[in-house]
């Protein structure tokens, strides 16, 4: 609790004013300065420096348990009282970073979002483990992990699920207890088994799907479901690659390490971007993937903090992503989340610990200086920095053999600094740092010296723990000081033929063009024709904003020359008819798939060379799913007997349907699926797709009217 003594009169407040400028004598000189003596983090808004912060509006100083407020004519000053019995404390020389450490209140239990994995990660799962452990615990319902669905669509195509797992660890790296970490882990395991069944894209050796969330406000305005449900992202492939890490932690043997380091491998061969030194948000578009050249800062921080970047690959994303006096940006081009206050206080938080494993203390001091400044108005912000105080500053990193004690202290901040009431398994620690840098000369726990810097996971009892430091063991790296520009929009592409098209952009007259997912050429026209092109031929474009910043490039449009072509009429090989088209004139001539009827509809094709074809679907519609919106179905393609994917069908509805036209013409298709054919007969079905573990599920409305199967032959 604080007690404050408010100043009523103008004397009095200008005897306080006084005072304070004795105390500080330099703090209301920001003015962008770089230079100001002592001082952590300068900008030109604010200072911040480690006992105090200084803006136009605001200046918050603190000496020892005496905290000075001033805001325009208002000064108060507020006495530490001390904390409550048992909880976290922080003291030492950086007054401002123990003051705003002590002030945060206790997190709220059962509360659950799609950041609240990042919450748990970062911040209460050190500082908090109880209510965070029962938090996690309320996602498992029946050894399953409860769907979240925040966004516009559901599994398969938008999930947050796979991000719970870092949460779980967390907690159950903290505790000692083995039932609680044996069913996280457990649930966990069935949800990962699931994607790993159904939405792993074994050619790129990722798995697909958008994060919850993403489907509202990061796509591209030409994609629907079945094209979110092919893109394969950072945040949910690293938050996958941890998953399955922990599992293999607590139920040994579930995976295989070769496996993991082989997704881990694709994360950082398929998503960099050499030009850039950064990884790509997201793969999209099918057959070919595209990389798009936009960072998401919030995933690149955690591919950092948990080792999926690797050291060398770390040090170069820290270095290489911009960053400016507000820290680092949420994503690189701006997407416009910089209304999302919640998303740049975790970014920033996520982004500091990224910094401190990497080495760069340039781009820690923006990024811690970036919370503290969020902090001193924001308790949700305060809440993040007591993490990444105790994960950076402190260096407490849990692992499934003890506590790493890694601190990584700037040169700005006091030599000084020490944490108590940190509950550990069975244990309190306090935990007290001397000196800079990362380099850890002496490590004591209750005064005796140990030669690794790391308390037993089987320690009980109360123990102080004791870090020296001596210094800086690596050059820093430096950061990227260049500004980002707005990401361009997707450009309209119209077809005018086969192998003709227009495209246009209202943000520049030059598009990158891609061929088969590679760069072929930067064109400065609006118009484009495909020459040459024999084979199947993917064709999609970007837009590109002075050679500076391009965006998504456009739906991807496919030229299949005609002998490459096979469609199998849907009417030829099931019973026609159903509930859905209400004409019988229409009815009698398409074919209704539901749960109940066509729940497997099967073709046979002969092919004359077999090989390497894709497959896909015709249909006039998809009546609804996993949601009550109606919004797609799913279908499964097996080949000879094995799976060979999941079709998403988004609803096409009634607007796209006309008595004036051909009704033969107005359908969609699913993304293509590329498949191996054997030479002659191939048996090929499409099947009704109730997925295990997915709660929720609405078979009812599960519905296809499909026309006919498309098999591309890939030349």
């Amino acid at each position: 609790m604080m007690v404050t003594d408010k100043i009523g009169t103008a004397a009095a407040r200008s005897m306080l004013f006084a005072a304070a400028v004795a105390i500080m004598p330099v703090l209301w000189s920001c003015g962008g300065r770089t230079d100001i003596e002592g001082a952590l983090f300068v900008c030109d808004e604010y200072t911040v420096y480690p006992d105090s912060f200084v803006s136009a509006s605001l200046t918050l100083a603190v000496r020892g348990d005496t905290v000075v407020k001033m805001s325009g004519d208002d000064v108060s000053i507020e006495i530490g009282a001390g904390h409550d019995a048992g909880g976290l404390l922080m003291e030492g020389s950086d007054g401002l970073i123990s003051t705003l450490f002590n002030s945060v209140p206790p997190m709220e239990a059962g509360v659950y979002d799609r950041f609240t994995p990042y919450e748990i990660y970062i911040a209460d799962g050190l500082t908090d483990v109880e209510t965070a452990s029962a938090t996690v615990d309320s996602r498992i319902a029946g050894g399953e992990v409860v769907e979240i669905a925040s966004g516009q669509y559901r599994w398969p195509v938008a999930m947050s699920d796979a991000g719970w797992g870092m949460a779980a660890a967390t907690v159950s790296l903290m505790t000692d207890d083995a039932g609680s970490a044996r069913l996280r882990a457990t649930a966990l395991k069935r949800l990962i088994d699931c994607d790993l069944k159904y939405v792993f894209d074994r050619d790129a050796g990722l798995f697909a799907g958008v994060p919850s969330g993403m489907d509202m406000c990061q796509l591209p305005e030409w994609s629907n479901a079945a094209d979110a449900a092919v893109m394969m992202t950072l945040e949910g492939n690293v938050a996958r690659v941890a998953g399955m890490r922990y599992v293999n932690d607590v139920l040994p043997g579930s995976y295989s390490e070769d496996f993991i380091d082989d997704v881990a491998g694709n994360i950082r061969k398929r998503l960099w971007i050499p030009n850039l030194g950064m990884l790509s948000q997201t793969l999209y578009q099918r057959p070919y993937a595209v990389a798009v050249t936009a960072a998401d800062n919030l995933a690149q921080g955690l591919a950092v903090a948990t080792g999926c970047a690797g050291d060398a690959m770390s040090r170069r994303i820290v270095s290489n992503t911009p960053m400016n006096e507000n820290g680092v940006q949420l994503t690189y081009p701006d997407q416009g989340l910089s209304h999302d206050g919640r998303r740049e206080a975790l970014t920033a938080s996520m982004w500091a610990i990224a910094s401190a494993r990497a080495g760069n203390s340039e781009a820690w001091a923006l990024s811690y200086g970036n919370l503290v400044a969020l902090s001193v108005s924001d308790g949700y912000a305060a809440r993040l920095l007591q993490g990444v105080t105790l994960r950076t500053v402190f260096g407490i990193e849990p692992c499934v053999d003890g506590l790493r004690v890694r601190p990584f202290v700037h040169e700005a901040l006091g030599d000084y600094r020490k944490i108590s009431g940190l509950r550990y398994r069975n244990s309190e620690l306090t935990v007290t740092v001397r000196g800079r840098g990362d380099v850890v000369s002496t490590f004591l726990i209750d005064g005796e010296v140990t030669a690794e810097a790391k308390v037993p996971a089987d320690i009980k009892g109360k123990h102080d723990i004791e870090v020296v430091l001596s210094g800086s063991g690596n050059a820093s790296g430096g950061v990227n000081t260049a500004q980002s520009g707005a990401m361009p929009q997707a450009p309209e592409v119209k077809t005018e033929g086969a192998r003709t098209f227009t495209v246009s952009s209202q943000e520049s007259g030059q598009f990158i063009v891609y061929l088969n997912g590679a760069v072929t050429e930067l064109i400065e026209r609006n118009h484009y024709e495909l020459y040459n092109a024999a084979p199947v031929t993917s064709v999609s474009f970007e837009t590109d904003v002075s050679n500076e910043y391009t965006g998504y490039a456009s739906k991807n449009y496919m030229y299949i020359p005609e002998k490459d072509s096979v469609s199998i009429l849907c009417s030829r090989v099931a019973p026609t008819g159903g509930r859905v088209l209400a004409k019988k004139e229409l009815s009698s001539k398409y074919v209704e798939s539901t749960r109940y009827k066509n729940a497997r509809i099967s073709f046979e094709y002969g092919s004359p060379t077999g090989g390497s074809y894709y497959i896909r679907l015709r249909y006039l519609d998809g009546l609804g799913v996993v949601n009550k919106n109606r919004q797609y179905a799913l279908r499964i393609l097996n080949v000879n007997g094995d799976m060979a994917g999941i079709m998403v069908l988004p609803q096409r509805g009634p607007e796209k349907w006309s008595v004036a036209e051909d009704w033969a013409s107005m359908h969609g298709r699913t993304e293509p699926i590329a498949v191996e054919l054997d030479r002659g007969r191939n048996v090929i079905s499409i099947d009704y797709f109730a997925p295990e573990g997915i709660a929720g599920f609405d078979h009812d409305s599960n519905t296809v009217i499909p026309v006919a199967l498309e098999l591309i032959r890939k030349s």
